[in-house]
Order: structure tokens, then sequence, then C-alpha cells
């Protein structure tokens, strides 16, 4: 009988037995550009693009070589202007984003661009960032005029999520 100085030994069926954890998933690189800037953009791997545009004007021109172009037109307003002409970023825009993410888990970069590269598509990835848990400190300090309104919107429509995933 070991005494109660001695180290308890593990049995061998318990020492044996690991938990097995599914590894995170890799968050894809998120590069936020201005259209002109997309325009010239040659996807090199496995990547994805967000294409933002102003309600009245023609989708930017896009590699082909993009593995899916997800197109969305919303006006870069935090609050209704002119109702006849602005569309504010609002709740299908946020699921239609979410869902197209959700849909490509191998993507190796996102590119998310708008006209400036300066508002929308940094709301945009900073919405994604939050939502996925995502490191998103570096697009905050390099686009500081990120779009409020977008951001808050895909928070709020992944709490809505949350809330409807929980009640099924």
């Amino acid at each position: 009988m070991a005494s109660s100085n001695e180290p308890r030994r593990k049995s061998p069926a318990r020492s044996a037995r690991k938990v097995e954890r599914a590894a995170p998933a890799r968050a894809p690189e998120l590069v936020v550009l201005s259209r002109l800037d997309a325009e010239k953009y040659e996807p090199s791997g496995r990547e994805i693009c967000i294409s933002i545009f102003d309600p009245e004007a023609d989708p930017a021109q896009l590699s082909s070589r993009f593995a899916s172009v997800l197109r969305l037109a919303f006006s870069d307003l935090t609050e209704m202007g002119d109702p006849s002409y602005d569309i504010l970023f609002a709740r299908e825009h946020a699921l239609s984003i979410t869902q197209f993410i959700d849909a490509w888990p191998s993507a190796e970069r996102v590119v998310i661009h708008c006209n400036m590269g300066v508002s929308r598509s940094p709301g945009v990835a900073l919405g994604l960032c939050d939502l996925k848990g995502w490191a998103g400190a570096e697009i905050e300090r390099s686009h500081p005029g990120w779009n409020k309104l977008v951001r808050t919107v895909m928070c709020e429509c992944a709490q809505i999520d949350k809330g409807t995933k929980d009640i099924q």
C-alpha cells in the first residue's frame, strides 16, 4: 500500500485519455482598400471580396481571380439623409456579409473595399472582427474614420442572431 507521502500514480487508462479539441478556425487576413486599389488588385491565393459601392454608382470592375465576390450598395452615412437616394446600412446587409463569410471558411484573405477605403469598408472589417473574435486593433489604428453605423448594425445583428439560436 502506498504511503500518503508518495505521489499518486495515474492509471495507464487515465493518462492515455486525452481530450481532442478542434483547432479554432484561423482568421483570414482582412485587407481594406479603396475602389481604385481594389480594381487594380490581383488575388494570389484563396481570396474573396466584399465590394461596397454607392447606390447610384456602377459596381467596381474586379479581378475574376477572386473565389467569390459579394456586392453591396449602401450610402456612406450614419443617419438617413435624402430618403429618395440614400440607403443606410441595415440588418440585411449585415446578414449578407456574415453569410458570405461563413460560406467561405477556407478563405485566406478577405478584401473589403468601398469608394475611398476610409469609412464603410473598415466599418465592415471591424464588424467582422467583433463578430468573429478576430483582432481588429490594427484596422482601428490605420482607419480611424470607420463608419460607426456599419459596425454597430453588424454587432446588433449578431446579438439578434445569437438570441434566435438560443431560443431554438
